[in-house]
């Protein structure tokens, strides 16, 4: 920082010094010791060459030029200014350096803390895949077992496959054989419809026997399998009677159909989907995505699954991303589900989304997208999927939400944005799937009175009532109809 004020010091010097060269000075002739040799003589000229002949040892004064001009103070001046200058540039530059350098040791912590996060879950998941090869060895061997009680029982597959094969082909002979046609030859139309007649009622009867054949397939199928049912509980009771433990209770009973079609899942199964909201006490139900998954609780609007809701300032949502992973609040009031919860919801199945948004006049309106899901936390739990905005929904809120499509999730203390120069988390005071910044907030700060205009920290949807602050907001998700009718398909 002092270099170039140095500089400036050591050019002042050099100016003053050429200054006090330039004021002027006295230039010494020399004089002539010796006069010319004489020229031939002339008596006219007499005078004048002894006027010539005389020394000519004086000193004549040169008359000076005129100094130049220099101006201190404005010198001076000018140079202060630029140093000036110089000094601002220095000092911009070196806060753009500092904010580099704060982002890259930013990035540097987020990189080990991810990697540290990568080891322990790479380390979980050899610790389940070797559970999943040891439960793989002993399914295969219990497999073996049941096979060798099943050909004693029933016979080798080898002959079972045998009988099916010839029942099959005893069948479809009966289908394709032709009937015997007793009619008068001389009546041939009547022969013809005769015969025709009769090959269809025998087909009927033929695929009525295969029916019923079949049917009693499945009977024995059911009796095998409630057969190979009472096997394992044999052999589990074994197994738990060499470990020292309490047999199992009974097994569930076997359900053959799509779910969710001739009423609730099983009493010892917890439902996966707010689908079954008629089991919920006072709007909270529990979940289970998958029988391995952990369960939770979630609140309940109809099949709808909500996730965020707010409605006053009871719950700060300027919180960290430790809070935002594994949400905050009161499931019966103000609340996040949490990221983690969100991302296995979405990961399970098709989800569209739904928002609903009132103002301080009391104006409600809606904004839909046809699809919504998250990515996981080692992808920064991305807005990875926004489907279709549904303009059919009245009154609509409008689309705030396309431009964060794609962006990362951003907290106080997690700067995944793509600003450089500034958190957007921070500028506005929560978190979201930030984009330089935003054009919706609806994590903001919670204004309890309509103060106008709210600015880039409260609670606001841009397309909605601009900036104003809004009353109250709910995000809800729930399976897409087409994707769960594929999967009953």
């Amino acid at each position: 920082m002092m270099r170039p004020q140095l500089v400036a010091m050591a050019f002042v010097m050099v100016l003053a010094a050429v200054c006090d060269f330039g004021t002027g000075s006295l230039v010494e002739v020399p004089g002539v010791t010796q006069a010319p040799p004489p020229p031939p003589r002339n008596p006219n000229l007499r005078n004048n060459q002894t006027r010539s002949r005389m020394p000519n040892n004086f000193r004549s004064y040169t008359i000076p030029t005129s100094p130049p001009k220099c101006d201190y103070r404005e010198m001076m001046t000018n140079l202060h200014d630029r140093v000036g200058i110089l000094v601002t540039l220095d000092e911009d530059q070196r806060h753009r350096l500092e904010i580099i350098d704060k982002k890259l040791d930013e990035l540097v912590d987020s990189s080990s803390a991810r990697m540290e996060s990568m080891k322990a879950q790479q380390l979980d998941f050899k610790q389940r895949l070797d559970s999943f090869e040891h439960i793989q060895r002993l399914s295969r061997n219990t497999l073996d077992e049941l096979k060798g009680e099943t050909d004693l029982v029933f016979g080798s597959r080898h002959i079972r496959e045998l009988k099916h094969k010839l029942n099959n082909r005893k069948k479809m002979k009966d289908l394709s054989r032709t009937p015997r046609a007793v009619q008068d030859p001389e009546s041939e139309p009547t022969r013809a419809s005769n015969e025709s007649y009769l090959s269809v009622s025998d087909r009927l009867d033929a695929l009525a026997t295969l029916l019923t054949s079949t049917a009693l397939q499945v009977r024995s199928t059911q009796i095998e399998v409630n057969s190979l049912s009472k096997v394992i509980k044999r052999q589990n009771r074994l197994i738990q009677g060499k470990l020292g433990h309490k047999s199992p209770g009974a097994p569930p009973s076997i359900f053959y159909g799509p779910a969710g079609m001739d009423g609730p899942p099983n009493s010892q199964d917890l439902p996966n989907s707010c689908k079954y909201h008629f089991l919920s006490s006072q709007g909270i139900l529990k979940l289970q995505l998958t029988p391995e998954s952990e369960s939770f609780y979630v609140t309940c609007d109809d099949d709808w699954t909500v996730i965020l809701s707010r409605s006053s300032d009871d719950v700060n949502f300027e919180r960290g991303w430790l809070d935002y992973r594994d949400g905050f609040g009161n499931l019966a009031g103000n609340f996040f589900i949490g990221l983690n919860k969100l991302h296995a919801l979405t990961a399970s199945a098709l989800h569209e989304l739904r928002i609903v948004m009132e103002d301080f006049s009391g104006n409600v309106a809606y904004a839909g997208y046809s699809v919504f899901a998250i990515g996981s936390e080692r992808e920064i739990y991305p807005l990875s999927v926004l489907g279709k905005f549904q303009e059919d929904l009245t009154p609509s809120a409008g689309d705030s939400l396309s431009y964060h499509a794609g962006a990362k999730f951003s907290t106080l203390d997690q700067d995944n944005d793509n600003c450089l120069d500034c958190n957007c988390a921070a500028k506005h005071k929560g978190a979201g799937w930030f984009n330089n910044c935003a054009t919706s907030n609806l994590f903001g700060h919670y204004i309890a009175r309509n103060q106008g205009q709210a600015l880039e920290t409260g609670m606001w949807w841009d397309t909605f009532a601009g900036q104003n602050s809004l009353k109250s907001v709910r995000w809800m998700i729930r399976p897409v109809p087409d994707f769960l009718d594929d999967n009953r398909r």
